[in-house]
């Protein structure tokens, strides 16, 4: 079976997975795999402005679950509209009080893992790019709101991405677009902002026609394809282009700009970069969430104490239903190496979804682990007219 309905494909990264991960050819052709590779060449000029090269493999608009990947584009959002709002006293390390309106809502007034005891958007941001927090999602979502996060989004451009789902489970269906009531007090535990109980006011199309994958099985025996139509949609396109857009924004035209602090964007990009065992708060046991916890691109599935100072992967990675994604900024702060890199694989086999039998550690993540290894070892060797200044991200990890 080979790739139909694939729209955009490089001629020159084509030839170069081809040439590089010649032990992942099924990967790369058979479309059942659903691959799908964004590169991205930085070249900088005398000044250090970037200049970019987009190179893609069978990208596409066809339907990948993008699992934990949507938390980029909802930490992006809740950081913007704080900064909209412009209260006194509000911003991301204020306290933000969680209340219960609905009857699948939960009150949450406290948490031990922040420097505070109290729950503040800036830790759940921490907690979803450290360890991939669902939880963590659910509030901010609830923060930024079903209408605000697409209304947004199609300001900025990404008129296709849906969020419709908190990932955390406990509200299901339409009712997980039903936001509780949110309140921000400041060290007098006086209130600087609230939000009521919130409805969503339009019930938004699925963009493609067809959001089927895999079948779902109902019953000894029985089947029925997957209808993914009510769940969260992020094209790998998409993804990359709002890593992109966080990384670079400084240097970005005004028109193309985010709407975000350059305060707020080091602050992801740290969080984004950062290994678990480097954070303060949250605290994280290093056995559980080792050092490769959620780097997929260089390390795989590999278990891994990384003593490799000199590379930082800047990441969101996404794992459900048979499907891996990755969306990095990769550096090499010692060998002047610089890209960006997203990535999705389709890893189940007998393409049953929920059945929890995907071949993640056998195929999967081998496959990211080398991909990105080859792209790397492209720009290690490829010349550039000006070696890259990347202090502004080295010193983000400095003490």
């Amino acid at each position: 079976m080979q790739y139909v309905n694939c729209a955009q494909t490089s001629p020159f990264l084509d030839s170069l997975l081809h040439a590089s991960l010649t032990d992942f050819t099924a990967l790369l052709d058979n479309a059942k795999y659903k691959t799908q590779v964004i590169y991205t060449q930085i070249n900088r000029d005398k000044n250090n402005q970037p200049a970019f090269t987009d190179f893609k493999y069978h990208a596409s608009r066809n339907y990948i679950y993008p699992a934990s990947t949507v938390k980029l584009p909802v930490s992006l959002l809740a950081l913007i509209k704080l900064e909209e709002l412009n209260a006194k006293y509000l911003n991301r390390a204020t306290t933000m009080i969680t209340d219960s309106a609905f009857y699948c809502q939960k009150r949450i007034t406290t948490d031990s893992s922040s420097a505070s005891g109290y729950p503040t958007v800036e830790n759940y941001i921490k907690k979803m790019f450290l360890v991939s927090d669902n939880t963590a999602c659910a509030r901010v979502y609830e923060f930024v709101g079903h209408d605000y996060a697409h209304k947004k989004l199609n300001e900025l451009g990404y008129k296709d991405i849906r969020l419709f789902n908190r990932l955390d489970g406990q509200c299901p269906g339409d009712t997980a677009k039903i936001t509780p009531p949110v309140y921000f007090l400041n060290g007098n535990k006086d209130t600087v902002y609230k939000q009521p109980l919130t409805y969503f006011t339009e019930k938004l199309q699925h963009p493609i026609e067809s959001s089927r994958v895999g079948s779902l099985k109902i019953g000894k025996n029985k089947y029925i394809a997957k209808d993914f139509s009510a769940h969260n949609y992020l094209t790998p396109s998409d993804l990359h282009s709002i890593m992109k857009h966080i990384v670079f924004n400084e240097d970005l035209p005004k028109k193309d700009k985010l709407p975000l602090s350059n305060e707020s964007r080091l602050f992801m990009l740290k969080y984004l970069g950062m290994y678990p065992k480097e954070s303060i708060y949250p605290r994280y046991e290093k056995k559980i969430f080792y050092d490769s916890f959620k780097k997929y691109f260089l390390y795989g599935s590999a278990v891994a104490t990384i003593k490799q100072d000199s590379i930082r992967v800047f990441n969101i990675v996404g794992r459900a239903y048979g499907f891996l994604v990755d969306c990095a900024y990769i550096v090499d702060f010692k060998n002047n190496i610089e890209f960006l890199l997203t990535s999705v694989v389709y890893v189940n086999d007998k393409d049953v979804i929920g059945s929890g039998k995907y071949e993640y550690d056998q195929l999967g993540l081998p496959f990211l682990k080398s991909l990105s290894w080859s792209i790397y070892d492209y720009e290690k060797k490829r010349k550039k007219e000006f070696a890259p200044d990347l202090k502004e991200f080295s010193e983000l990890f400095k003490e």
